[in-house]
């Protein structure tokens, strides 16, 4: 049974007052049948965009993709506005470029629609009127935890490259095996990737490799070449791979730093900058692979200051990176004790400031940041010297 929530039903309710049939369909129905509740809903329908647009004609409504049959709406759900896309059913023409249909035509009949779509699962369709229609067996390759392509894998993957990496982000989310005919599709197509916007293969990678089960996803990418069609770079420790899903935090940065921890500076560079990430993203990670270089050994409650010094605004993160690599559980306890502590960890922290340093260095303000950054240094092995009196004393003393 799917429960659809009250502002799609009534979408479909009033598409079919008008005389139209109307589904919700692919994602939405797919979650709901392996009880995941859906974050949107789009709706299929008979009726042509104007006909939606008329439908709609009292609501706030958007061309989003009106050429290909796409209409938003808008629907008052509790004082929140929540959208639907609302497309028309369609058969699509030739691919000419590997990720979009030269022409598309309009259909009657939602099993067109469907067949047009990419994997079994995403390819069914849902409304209380009609009950579920299913036409290439979506609901059994559910049950049998299965990514298909509808039709041949080849026909399917070469008229949109970006399908592939879709299977092993599905595979991924769900902990889904995919589809032998599928994965050697996938395999064969894997060179057309290279006609696909690295902004869209970013924004696919991002939620794999966040995802529960990446590790066997990533794993079988590799095995089928499609790593190396989409980064030509060398492929990541099989160990590693097999790990990564024990990370527990689901961002996409931890589990990137660890996957391409071993690379050279280089390839890190050219990867990071293959998946289109925004500077901020790439600092991340870039900091993230650092962390794996941090030595845990010794006096653990210096460490751990020394630790939030560097890693104070990304500490979750980077504590995900130490139980990877390191049996961290002592330290990550001692770290956990120190973060709670008001400890200056940070220029800005200290009890004295660069003008009453200026006067001990003749003036030279290069020399008041190195005097600033020795202070912290001292005072982040031993807090209690962290009053202006003690840190003049030292300044002083550094420069006899």
């Amino acid at each position: 049974m799917i429960k659809l929530p009250d502002y799609v039903q009534n979408c479909i309710e009033l598409l079919e007052k008008s005389g139209f049939s109307a589904y919700a369909v692919g994602g939405a129905v797919r979650d709901s049948l392996i009880g995941v509740c859906p974050n949107d809903w789009d709706v299929t329908t008979s009726a042509r965009p104007e006909e939606t647009l008329e439908v709609f004609k009292d609501f706030r409504t958007i061309p989003t993709g009106i050429k290909h049959g796409t209409v938003t709406v808008l629907f008052d759900n509790g004082g929140a506005l929540l959208p639907i896309e609302v497309t028309t059913f369609r058969v699509d023409g030739d691919y000419l470029d590997s990720r979009h249909p030269a022409s598309v035509s309009f259909s009657r009949d939602v099993r067109d629609d469907l067949s047009r779509r990419d994997f079994t699962v995403n390819a069914m369709a849902y409304s209380e009127r009609d009950g579920l229609i299913d036409a290439f067996g979506g609901s059994d390759d559910l049950k049998n935890r299965i990514i298909r392509t509808v039709g041949g894998a080849e026909q399917r993957f070469s008229e949109d490259a970006l399908r592939i990496l879709r299977a092993f982000r599905f595979s991924a989310q769900l902990g889904f095996e995919i589809e032998e005919k599928t994965l050697l599709g996938a395999k064969k197509c894997a060179h057309l990737l290279k006609n696909i916007a690295r902004e869209r293969i970013g924004a696919e990678f991002k939620k794999l490799i966040a995802s529960d089960f990446c590790a066997g996803s990533l794993e079988k990418m590799i095995e089928n070449d499609v790593w190396e069609a989409l980064f030509f770079a060398e492929k990541p420790e099989t160990d590693v791979v097999l790990r990564l899903s024990s990370i527990k935090s689901d961002d996409f940065a931890v589990r990137l730093a660890v996957l391409i921890n071993e690379f050279s500076d280089d390839e890190k560079s050219e990867l990071l900058n293959s998946l289109r990430l925004s500077n901020d993203e790439k600092k991340r990670v870039l900091r993230l692979c650092r962390v794996k270089d941090f030595d845990i050994s010794g006096e653990k409650e210096r460490k751990a200051r020394a630790f939030l010094h560097l890693y104070r605004d990304i500490l979750p993160f980077a504590s995900e990176i130490l139980k990877f690599y390191f049996d961290a559980n002592e330290f990550l306890t001692v770290l956990e004790r120190e973060s709670t502590q008001s400890r200056p960890l940070a220029i800005s922290d200290l009890a004295i400031k660069g003008g009453d340093v200026l006067p001990f260095v003749g003036g030279e303000h290069k020399r008041v940041g190195e005097i600033l950054n020795m202070l912290l240094e001292c005072v982040i092995d031993d807090p209690s010297l962290n009053e202006k009196e003690k840190l003049i004393e030292i300044a002083k003393k550094s420069l006899e």
